[in-house]
């Protein structure tokens, strides 16, 4: 939502998230195939890394006394909760068997 951020913080969070997908989606394009699930893999992978930050940061204000921030960090744990099981269902059906696309998803959730 740009008018709750500067307009180059959200054209380039913006830009960075499209980068990221565009890269996924080149690397593994739909094919009806077993390939799909390491794709969604990928994607789930990537997908937890903002919960995370955000709710580091909502940790590290916590740890300064802002105490009003329970039912926030709630709701971004039981997002991430949720890009867990996404993650664990995709591990699950083979998603991750090959080490280039655990590496991949890795490699690019930690540059994320």
């Amino acid at each position: 939502v740009p008018e709750l951020m500067g307009q180059d913080i959200y054209n380039f969070n913006k830009f960075l998230i499209d980068t990221v997908y565009d890269i996924i989606c080149f690397f593994y394009p739909v094919s009806g195939t077993k390939r799909d699930f390491a794709r969604f893999y990928v994607l789930e992978t990537v997908a937890r890394v903002p919960y995370f930050a955000y709710l580091s940061v909502m940790h590290l204000r916590e740890t300064f006394g802002e105490r009003e921030l329970g039912d926030k960090m709630r709701t971004h744990y039981a997002e991430a909760d949720n890009e867990l099981h996404h993650l664990l269902i995709m591990e699950s059906l083979g998603g991750n068997e090959n080490v280039v696309d655990r590496i991949l998803a890795q490699s690019m959730a930690f540059g994320y």
